[in-house]
């Protein structure tokens, strides 16, 4: 009897020890020395959380319309089953986070798995420098000397005003970074960004380093999804895909990237990424205005295998359409290979720098197919349609796409023979005012107007409808 009585303690204790919490702040009314268990027992500060290790399936749930000074530190793991949740509740604006560029991260998610973190608002300003020289980010995801951590999810965040460096380097600023460190090989799995927006932030919007990017220490972050987000005037790149195997980025809206930077700085792209599909999003309005080798929407970078660029809308982006390079080849860094770019709507691209394609270094197999390129801009001036430079990539095929050129712009193909010998066009239509076709080798051109074919109700053909391009 005395055993049985203790296992039914044990298993009672147990029991209470699984129980999951919810826990309430209150940056007004709060009180650290309160239990946290209820609105009316609910704690104050950042302080009093970043001190708690939570558990899985607890809940801790800011109060709409609280403004909390400083740096949140969450603690502790959810399950597959039990995820800890950070989130709001009440009524009114998202509870607000504000580093005020004391603290380099305004949240800082280190080592930690199974996790929702919804519904706040973020930022990190430094309202005395004009630059913040620390590398500020909003939302940090760490996985630092542990392995692996894993099911983290951002939901619903509003990320904005962060004034870090716009130079490429350790001291520009960021929106959402995830970050591995070692020196045991560590890296994210399963992170999904999901409808956030983000405003004004220098230098980046969403992007990760690439520690274990390398070929020669190749431990890669695993399936990523990046999906309904907005980013508005971000100074540098918009969303970078660093270190992944396995990501997809879709139906995300970015207006206005590059605003502020002068170096190197594209809409969407990943860089030392496998297997990344990047579908159904518009980016509009990226800047170039110093002449510089960027400001696409769209671009494949270096040490990347097995990217699709597809079904999306771009326009009016400075800087071009595309970008397909890779970086100089050894053993940390593999040729850019196995690209496939299709389906997409590209309108007004690349007025400013005057190219709409650039092939740059060595890549190898690249497929573009049934996309629409047109251009009813009227100022007269010539842009370069495919440019090559700094190597003569392999295996290029355009198939199927329609280059419709209709206002003062001329669409030229001005290469030389050499550079054109790695390109055969298949059944592309040439319309409005093209010129240098005749320098193009292996061409065969077919009279039917591709628009024909395409599905109006469908994205990102639902956009033609405004833009009277006859079928």
């Amino acid at each position: 009897m005395v055993k049985k009585s203790l296992m039914i303690c044990l298993i009672g204790l147990m029991s209470i020890a699984a129980k999951a919490e919810t826990y309430y702040v209150d940056s007004s009314a709060g009180n650290d020395q309160l239990s946290g268990q209820s609105e009316t027992q609910a704690w104050k500060s950042l302080q009093k959380v970043n001190s708690v290790k939570f558990m899985p399936g607890d809940r801790v749930l800011f109060k709409r319309g609280g403004i909390w000074r400083g740096q949140l530190v969450p603690k502790g793991n959810g399950t597959i089953e039990k995820l800890l949740i950070f989130s709001a509740y009440g009524k009114g604006a998202l509870p607000v986070i504000a580093a005020d560029g004391k603290f380099q991260d305004a949240v800082l998610l280190k080592n930690i798995s199974n996790l929702l973190f919804e519904f706040f608002d973020i930022s990190n300003t430094d309202t005395l420098v004009q630059e913040q020289n620390t590398g500020p980010v909003g939302v940090r995801i760490l996985s630092e000397d542990i392995g692996t951590i894993s099911n983290i999810r951002l939901s619903g965040l509003y990320i904005h005003d962060i004034n870090g460096d716009n130079k490429k380097g350790s001291k520009e600023g960021n929106g959402i970074f995830w970050d591995c460190r070692g020196p045991k090989p560590s890296n994210i799995e399963n992170l999904i960004i999901e409808n956030c927006r983000l405003l004004r932030v220098d230098r980046n919007g969403i992007r990760g380093n690439g520690t274990f990017a390398f070929r020669n220490n190749w431990f890669p972050n695993k399936n990523l999804v990046i999906r309904g987000c907005t980013l508005e005037d971000i100074g540098g790149d918009g969303i970078v895909i660093k270190a992944f195997d396995g990501a997809l980025v879709e139906l995300n809206k970015l207006f206005y990237t590059r605003t502020r930077a002068k170096d190197n700085a594209v809409g969407i792209w990943p860089h030392s990424s496998d297997h990344t599909i990047i579908q159904y999003n518009e980016v509009a309005y990226t800047k170039n205005v110093n002449w510089a080798n960027d400001g696409q929407s769209f671009d494949i970078d270096g040490n990347c295998n097995h990217t699709i660029i597809q079904n999306n809308y771009s326009h009016d982006n400075e800087g071009g359409f595309m970008l397909v390079i890779s970086d100089a080849i050894d053993e940390k860094s593999r040729m850019t290979t196995n690209n496939i770019i299709r389906n997409n709507l590209s309108v007004n691209d690349g007025n400013n720098r005057r190219r709409l394609f650039n092939f740059a270094l060595v890549t190898d197999h690249t497929r573009v197919s049934g996309n629409i390129f047109y251009n009813q801009s009227a100022e007269p001036f010539k842009m370069e349609l495919i440019d090559i430079e700094h190597g003569i990539p392999k295996d290029i095929v355009f198939e199927d796409n329609l280059f419709l050129y209709s206002g003062g712009v001329i669409g030229m193909f001005t290469k030389s023979a050499e550079q054109y010998r790695a390109i055969t066009w298949k059944n592309n239509v040439f319309k409005g005012n093209i010129k240098g076709k005749s320098n193009l080798l292996q061409v065969t051109e077919t009279k039917s107007n591709s628009v024909s074919n395409k599905n109006l109700n469908e994205y990102p053909w639902m956009f033609l409808k405004s833009l009277n391009l006859k079928k």
